[in-house]
């Protein structure tokens, strides 16, 4: 009998979140026993993946081969006849949205992801749009308050969270020889949404640096020089340790007193899950959406009101202050993930297969 088969489209599969998050999908999907095929638009593959891998380049392709690399994606989609595709993309345009949702997508199943709490990266600002393009698609969300919203802005839309999982495992790992460390995990691009900025500063600012614990930043894009130069002029740049891209930070995570997130906004936040697997405590402001759904505050980490500084200095500086509360946290951190590992998110995605075919 011929296995159930599931696309899975994205941008890219380098250096970001929403990439790592389609990266441990088709392990996912694989899991539940479909075929997996994987269609990346662009060049940059990094992650590691399972599955049939469609790749195209576009990013490197001037009008005319562009066009022909989309005609390919709907030959390619329409042959394989896929049970359903699980659309990660974020929204170009309206013009090039037709063309996915009305051609390239022509009677199949899909699922809209929805990756982030700026709902209109992945949707239009207009109900006509909107009812014209996704009326009869689902909208997975990455969060309850990503779902609440989109509810909120257009109550004739089918949206439903489904969570992310990760395939970290808590295993024993050698050290690092950086000594002792808080870390960060973003990708600084000119949106400048994970804000390492701010974190910079907070983190010139607190305690930490006198007590010679480090900032390791893993991480790349077009800000990260500018990150550096920021460094430099608050003089801590001899404490800030710039990793670049690691595609396996689980060693980094495993190693560090805790993780940081300074996000100015968020659709989840995977570090943060990435971060206690490993059992590593967490702090990160309290953004619209995602880490209220990770973090209980003062059981696992600790949730800061949303872009305050000053409380943000406070929670780093009682992190390193206060030995029974951080230990408190760190007995905590593995065990309150446990709802966002594979057998549970399996159970969800198996829920929602079974509601929609």
């Amino acid at each position: 009998m011929e296995k159930n088969k599931i696309a899975l489209v994205t941008y890219s599969l380098s250096s970001g979140g929403l990439e790592r998050v389609v990266a441990n999908s088709t392990f996912l999907f694989e899991e539940m026993g479909y075929d997996v095929h994987l269609y990346v638009l662009e060049s940059k593959v990094d992650y590691p993946f399972t599955g049939k891998l469609h790749q195209y380049n576009i990013d490197q392709l001037g009008f005319f081969s562009k066009i022909k690399a989309y005609l390919n994606i709907k030959k390619s989609i329409k042959e394989n006849n896929f049970t359903l595709i699980a659309d990660h993309r974020y929204r170009l345009n309206w013009i090039t949205e037709i063309m996915w949702q009305k051609l390239i997508y022509h009677k199949q199943m899909v699922f809209n992801h929805i990756h982030s709490s700026d709902i209109y990266s992945y949707l239009f600002n207009s109900d006509k749009l909107n009812r014209l393009l996704f009326k009869k698609r689902l909208f997975i969300c990455d969060s309850l308050g990503i779902e609440r919203k989109v509810n909120r802005e257009f109550s004739f839309l089918n949206a439903q969270t489904i969570y992310n999982f990760t395939d970290f495992k808590a295993t024993e790992q050698s050290g690092l020889n950086i000594g002792n460390y808080i870390l960060a995990i973003a990708r600084m691009d000119h949106e400048n949404v994970k804000q390492i900025d701010v974190l910079l500063e907070c983190y010139a600012k607190s305690m930490l640096p006198a007590k010679e614990i480090r900032l390791v930043i893993l991480g790349d894009g077009v800000l990260l020089d500018e990150m550096k130069s920021l460094a430099n002029k608050l003089n801590i740049s001899d404490f800030v340790d710039f990793k670049g891209f690691i595609r396996d930070p689980e060693n980094y995570l495993k190693n560090a007193l805790f993780t940081v997130l300074t996000s100015k906004y968020e659709g989840f936040g995977m570090v943060l899950i990435e971060s206690l697997i490993m059992h590593t405590p967490v702090i990160s402001f309290d953004c619209e959406t995602g880490p209220n759904e990770i973090i209980t505050d003062r059981f696992n980490g600790l949730l800061i009101e949303n872009q305050n500084k000053e409380k943000m200095i406070e929670g780093m500086n009682e992190l390193i202050i206060n030995n029974e509360l951080y230990q408190f946290l760190k007995q905590n951190a593995y065990k309150s993930v446990e709802k966002f590992q594979m057998e549970a998110i399996k159970k969800q995605w198996e829920k929602v297969i079974n509601d929609i075919l």
